[in-house]
């Protein structure tokens, strides 16, 4: 059976709805007049400490039967996906194309994380991406790791390019448009009044309320703040270093995939978050299972493969010449002084230098001499002369550790006549 992948430009930061040359002009200098509001913001600060003191009191106070857990396990995992998929991968990155009954389930499944609104959630961390790491990043990582953990919702919102981010799609979303009206209600229903009255129906309502209802949303936002932060601190970068963003396997099992963050900000159109096979990426693969046995997914979006090998590659070269620069190469040929061959010659002549000559190099093996496998005398014999015939076969096929050895004794360059040029 075909599947149908769509291949698209991966530059998710393109600036090609942005026709309004004034609106960039207004959003310049909104930023230069203020760049960031340092006013608290207390409502939203007073409900995330009020539902972690109540989780705490709950886990010191009362310890639920094993149904309860279970419980609780289950709409943590409801909760995550609902981020993973409908709110990062969907409605984020639109990585994939998602018919309308999957998009109800989906926005109902990202209300139970507490974490605001499709639209809210979306813009943001569009935002996010567009300018990583900067000041106009929501939860830049440069600010320290409190801030992109969660010091960032204690603080009231103020995003001067926050216009230039395209809600276009959201808006003509009937999903978004009534999960965003309809909010508050809707998350507290399903992630506090639900879980309350499924503890009730298994006989155990205060524990549905509190591990299924308090404790399990600050799981879900521990685990999402964690990509903020973590994700940005620790781990590898197998795909880019331009940015913060790393890969953290112990992030992927906590966040259903979500860890291998490098990759998703090099490439995040791409549906998948663990690009190799073997990558921990629970949200990809129920997302390919959907699209491969149901009609609620029609197409998804890969990064082309010669582009990730690219990456890939581009990020080894980096790594090379990281270890490059931890070894000492010798003098770099420009900086050396230049003599004639005359000179040369001369040196070892009249002072008695223990030169040798090889390519255009003069060689101070006077350090070297008695070292050398073939013997000082091989070495004394060219003192003053020409070796790079006897180097390179005459006497003996130099391997390749002792030719780049050589560069570790040249004292200056032989002065090319013009007709060698």
């Amino acid at each position: 059976m075909s599947v149908p992948v769509k291949k698209t430009d991966m530059n998710e930061t393109s600036n090609d709805f942005i026709d309004d040359v004034q609106k960039q002009k207004y959003v310049n200098k909104q930023s230069s007049q203020k760049k960031e509001n340092e006013e608290a913001w207390w409502i939203n600060g007073a409900f995330v400490i009020v539902v972690h003191t109540i989780s705490l009191i709950a886990l010191l106070t009362y310890i639920p039967p094993f149904k309860t857990w279970a419980m609780m396990i289950f709409f943590c995992q409801l909760g995550m996906l609902g981020i993973t998929i409908g709110y990062h991968r969907l409605w984020s990155h639109r990585s994939f194309e998602a018919r309308f009954p999957l998009r109800i389930v989906l926005g109902f499944m990202g209300t139970l994380g507490f974490q605001g609104s499709i639209k809210w959630w979306v813009l943001r961390h569009r935002l996010h991406h567009r300018w990583t790491d900067s000041e106009h990043d929501p939860y830049s990582a440069a600010k320290g790791f409190w801030f992109s953990h969660m010091g960032w919702i204690f603080k009231k919102p103020y995003y001067p390019r926050m216009k230039l981010i395209d809600s276009s799609d959201l808006n003509e979303d009937p999903v978004v448009k009534f999960q965003h009206k309809n909010y508050v209600f809707l998350s507290l229903s399903s992630g506090l009044l639900l879980p309350t009255l499924i503890g009730a129906f298994m006989g155990d309502t205060i524990g549905g309320l509190l591990y299924g209802g308090f404790l399990s949303r600050v799981i879900i936002w521990h685990s999402t703040f964690c990509i903020n932060s973590f994700a940005h601190w620790a781990g590898d970068q197998l795909y880019s270093n331009e940015v913060s963003a790393r890969g953290n396997l112990l992030l992927a099992l906590l966040t259903n995939g979500e860890g291998y963050h490098n990759y998703h900000h090099e490439f995040p159109k791409d549906f998948r978050n663990g690009y190799r096979l073997f990558d921990w990426d629970p949200t990809k693969w129920i997302i390919y299972v959907i699209h491969i046995f149901t009609n609620q997914i029609p197409s998804l979006i890969r990064a082309p493969e010669n582009e990730v090998r690219k990456a890939m590659l581009n990020m080894e070269l980096v790594k090379v010449q990281q270890n490059r620069e931890q070894c000492n190469w010798g003098i770099d040929p420009i900086n050396l002084p230049v003599m004639t061959y005359e000179q040369y010659k001369e040196k070892q002549y009249h002072e008695g230098k223990e030169w040798v000559l090889v390519d255009e190099f003069v060689l101070d093996v006077s350090k070297f001499k008695d070292d050398h496998p073939g013997g000082a005398k091989v070495l004394k014999n060219y003192y003053g002369k020409d070796s790079t015939k006897a180097f390179y076969g005459g006497l003996n096929n130099h391997t390749k550790a002792a030719k780049t050895m050589t560069a570790m004794y040249r004292v200056a360059r032989i002065e090319k006549k013009e007709n060698e040029e």
